[in-house]
């Protein structure tokens, strides 16, 4: 079915498909900060859900399925907040239709699917664009710009650890904690993150990577609970520690350099530099604190936007998001056959 030109009104409309913790707490939030940008409509079965998407939207259509979704004239773009299992398939969906796409991570874990996705984007000439917020944390966005002006030099080492409780997170119903919907455990849903600031703070792909793992005490279910992650680089190690087991939340760590170091401290960042006295950068909200992070949408939105706006900048979104979900299917390999070194070859 035909789709209205965007570029006869003033803002996009779109569907936010799945009314989770996600799309309540951080993405609508952000549709609602950035003027370009409108939800008409909502996909969303749970009775409670449906309720409050009617509360919080009160001209929004509410559909029961996305096949009915997709027989509604006007839209622009689909926001999919579901558990990733469905992932795929609404994102070949969607880009069938004519719309562009805005999903939670992973946008995809399996080759075939990937490729799929990668396909479709082209042959549609839509955007499909994954929520990797993480990068806009004041936190990081300081370390970046510490980075860029080489305050440490070139890195050579980057050790991180992500400790979070048991039962943290969970989403309505548990689901990141059932392998049949979170397609993964800890490594998908904390690791992805890791691996999209890793990548663009060293700016270049690994030469290799390899992973230890402790799954969950289920002897018919692989979900990891604890991840041991290294990524060879040709000039720098780096080690990732995640965990669902620990006492206390926090993510800390260390980037080392050439001229010095950032120590990296859930709500501050220190420069250690050689030839100077340590200088300390202060942020209101520990890297830790809750999972949604609303404050960080807005910049998403903004990229989201102007990857629409400007098909030369299209894509960039996507070749990130490919090359976090074929690392994490590499670190799954290198731990079922043994903790093995895994050459990495091209990765977008």
């Amino acid at each position: 079915m035909p789709r209205s030109s965007s570029n006869n009104r003033s803002s996009l409309r779109g569907a936010i498909i799945g009314f989770g913790n996600a799309a309540v707490n951080a993405h609508l939030w952000g549709w609602r900060k950035n003027g370009r940008f409108r939800i008409d409509a909502v996909v969303e079965t749970q009775p409670k859900r449906v309720a409050l998407a009617g509360e919080l939207l009160p001209k929004a259509r509410i559909h029961s399925s996305m096949e009915d979704l997709l027989a509604e004239n006007g839209l622009d773009f689909v926001d999919i907040c579901t558990p990733p299992v469905f992932h795929d398939e609404l994102v070949l969906e969607a880009c069938r239709a004519g719309l562009h796409v805005f999903c939670e991570k992973p946008i995809a874990v399996s080759p075939h699917g990937l490729a799929q996705i990668r396909e479709a984007a082209r042959e549609s000439g839509r955007v499909v664009f994954t929520v990797n917020n993480w990068k806009y944390a004041p936190l990081w966005l300081k370390t970046a710009e510490l980075i860029r002006e080489n305050r440490i030099g070139a890195i050579r080492a980057f050790s991180m650890n992500v400790l979070r409780c048991p039962g943290s997170g969970g989403g309505l119903s548990d689901w990141r904690r059932c392998l049949e919907q979170a397609s993964g455990g800890i490594l998908i849903d904390h690791g992805w993150h890791n691996l999209y600031l890793i990548l663009s703070l060293i700016g270049e792909d690994p030469l290799s990577v390899s992973a230890r793992m402790q799954c969950a005490p289920r002897n018919d279910s692989f979900l990891e609970e604890v991840v041991d992650l290294e990524l060879g680089f040709q000039n720098a190690e780096v080690r990732l520690h995640l965990t669902w087991r620990a006492e206390r939340r926090g993510n800390f760590g260390i980037i080392t350099g050439e001229k010095g170091a950032l120590h990296i401290n859930d709500d501050h960042l220190i420069v250690d530099c050689r030839h100077s006295p340590p200088l300390r950068f202060d942020f209101n909200e520990t890297l830790s604190a809750g999972s949604h992070h609303p404050e960080w949408m807005d910049p998403v939105v903004r990229h989201f936007s102007r990857e629409i706006a400007d098909p030369e900048y299209r894509g960039s979104n996507l070749a990130e998001a490919m090359r976090c979900a074929k690392l994490i299917q590499l670190a799954y390999r290198s731990y079922q056959e043994g903790c093995r070194a895994m050459p990495v070859r091209k990765l977008s």
